[in-house]
């Protein structure tokens, strides 16, 4: 009996030692484990930083536009550039401004963009643009309102409708030999201008 005992506990220091080692033995195979999923994983993670950081660098790349320069300049003509590109830079590869170039209202600052058009004009074009401009809008008003019995010679007034060279020529006589019109409808007094013909002629004819 009393070798029994002694035996009985050496079998459970045995089993104790053994479950230690089984212990041991799982937790170094699941390090392992670890060990050869995380490499993978990173891998994968450094992978898709790298194909973001492509695809932002090239959808920051910029793309080229489409200038045409003219008007004060020495090189006019059409020119590539780069979307960031300013108007001083198509200014200097139109090979600058000419001596008679007007900078007053060109914004060498502003921002390029593609198909745009960028005019210099000489010295003194803007003040003849405006006079032509005045002067046409004069003649369209002139017209719009009519043309003036008391003012028109025989040309002018044959250019209204239903007034030829005898017509003409009676309005300046009648105009000569008994003063400036009152009214339109004082045309009446002519021979050959009858009621229906002055109605047809005061949209075309003024006094004033």
């Amino acid at each position: 009996m009393k070798r029994l005992i002694p035996l009985k506990k050496y079998s459970l220091y045995i089993i104790a030692g053994l479950m230690i080692m089984v212990t041991i033995i799982l937790f170094f195979l699941v390090g392992i484990g670890q060990s050869s999923t995380e490499p993978s994983v990173l891998k994968e993670n450094k992978e898709t930083q790298v194909t973001l950081e492509k695809q932002e660098n090239e959808g920051n790349e910029p793309s080229s536009i489409v200038v045409e320069v003219k008007g004060a300049v020495r090189k006019p003509g059409v020119y590539v550039f780069q979307s960031d590109a300013r108007v001083e830079e198509a200014i200097k590869r139109a090979g600058g401004f000419t001596s008679k170039a007007d900078t007053f209202e060109i914004n060498q600052a502003a921002k390029l963009e593609d198909s745009m058009m960028i005019y210099v004009r000489k010295q003194g074009e803007a003040d003849r643009q405006t006079q032509t401009a005045t002067t046409d809008t004069s003649s369209r008003n002139e017209k719009s309102q009519g043309v003036n019995v008391n003012q028109a010679d025989a040309t002018e007034l044959q250019t209204i409708n239903g007034i030829g060279p005898a017509k003409a020529e009676a309005i300046i006589a009648y105009r000569e030999e008994h003063g400036e019109f009152q009214q339109i409808e004082d045309l009446r007094n002519i021979p050959g201008f009858g009621d229906k013909t002055v109605e047809r002629l005061k949209s075309q004819l003024t006094v004033k």
